[in-house]
């Protein structure tokens, strides 16, 4: 059995994903993936097919860089089975020493917690396609060799959820994301418009927003008007997604392909969530650039008493500054033959 096998075990009489098993060495009883599976990864990482694929162009490289590495589960939610599909999604970290380059960043020889985020359809209890964003720019800024402007939020790990999904109703924390979601869309333009709009009544007055390497930890509305929607809002006017994307095709290969909640705990994502043009200066330090772009993006929530507590994103920041040609030279992936 090679180390990069996908495996479930059994758990309250069902199979489940062990997704610790995409990086780490890890016990099971079924396989889950074989040749056909589809992997898409986040840039600089390359999308494709088949267990040599994930192990050649991902799980290899990360796992000769961090030597010693442990994989730690920070969230996990399962949707209902819909015939034989099922759908997990997670974030946690790969926390080892960073020894080798990965992905053209340079070792720091210190131990570092490489943040990574999935999403896992699963079919008959086979893995058809698992999605994954590894936070490059968080293991960047952790090494020193930050490649965007600092982040105007917090840098450091992201906190743990703090309620189980046991806490909440499945039904309504999926309806209290989707109603702030669709609240998002509005016309508001300036600070002062932002820090009073109509979304903010999904949000507890203490809400924590965990962003990615590059935009970082921020908390209220203050901190997250400031720290991030601002500048965000700013550089892309016109911006259609977030949630609201039509879903597309039902590969997902556009608008969201992941929409469920488990308990207190939600998540959303899309393969792209947002399209926009890049017409506004600062996010992440970067001048205009009027290109058309597209954003990957992953959010995690969790609700409490009927409103959002805490948000967790990944962005695929690096894959935007690849299409705006800004990316550096020495960030690079690894393609598989």
């Amino acid at each position: 059995m090679s180390a990069f096998e996908f495996r479930a075990k059994d758990r309250r009489g069902e199979n489940y994903f062990e997704a610790s098993s995409l990086f780490v060495d890890c016990g099971g009883t079924v396989s889950l993936a074989d040749d056909r599976t589809e992997f898409r990864v986040s840039a600089p990482f390359h999308s494709s097919r088949g267990t040599h694929s994930w192990h050649e162009g991902v799980r290899a490289p990360i796992a000769s860089a961090l030597v010693d590495a442990t994989f730690t589960t920070a969230m996990q939610l399962e949707s209902q089975r819909d015939g034989g599909r099922r759908q997990l999604a997670l974030w946690g970290t790969l926390e080892g020493t960073f020894v080798a380059p990965l992905c053209g960043l340079g070792p720091n020889y210190e131990t570092v917690h490489l943040r990574v985020g999935l999403v896992a359809d699963i079919v008959n209890d086979w893995l058809e396609r698992c999605t994954v964003m590894v936070d490059l720019l968080d293991l960047a800024a952790q090494s020193g060799q930050l490649f965007t402007a600092p982040p105007l939020g917090a840098s450091g790990a992201w906190p743990h959820p703090r309620a189980e999904p046991s806490a909440g109703d499945s039904v309504e924390t999926l309806a209290v994301v989707r109603a702030m979601q669709s609240d998002l869309h509005d016309d508001a333009r300036t600070r002062e418009q932002m820090l009073t709009a109509l979304h903010l009544r999904h949000w507890t007055s203490d809400f924590v927003w965990a962003g990615p390497g590059g935009i970082g930890l921020t908390s209220t509305s203050k901190g997250f008007v400031d720290h991030h929607q601002y500048p965000f809002r700013r550089a892309f006017p016109d911006r259609v997604g977030g949630g609201a994307l039509p879903p597309g095709d039902h590969t997902g290969s556009t608008g969201h392909f992941v929409k469920f909640a488990q308990g207190a705990w939600a998540v959303t994502g899309g393969w792209p969530s947002i399209v926009a043009t890049h017409s506004g200066d600062g996010w992440l330090g970067l001048p205009a650039s009027g290109k058309s772009v597209t954003l990957r993006v992953f959010d995690f929530y969790e609700v409490t008493n009927r409103k959002i507590s805490m948000n967790w994103v990944f962005i695929d920041i690096v894959d935007f500054l690849s299409r705006l040609g800004t990316l550096p030279k020495h960030i690079r992936g690894y393609p598989v033959k």
